[in-house]
């Protein structure tokens, strides 16, 4: 389910990653981020049990 972006999100969207979108290509620009988030959002609901957090990974050779 896709994340909406009311009122003026879209806006602060654009501004925070420094993108000016044309109007004509707004629509589909919003709509294809609301698809990403609810993507990212989906990420929230997995178990992941005793996996350890990717930062505590060691790439050190022994």
């Amino acid at each position: 389910m896709p994340r909406p972006f009311p009122g003026d999100a879209f806006a602060h969207l654009q501004n925070t990653a420094r993108l000016e979108v044309p109007d004509e290509r707004a629509e589909l620009v919003r709509a294809t981020a609301e698809s990403v988030y609810a993507l990212l959002d989906e990420l929230d609901s997995l178990e992941l049990g005793e996996t350890a957090p990717a930062t505590a990974f060691n790439a050190r050779w022994e």
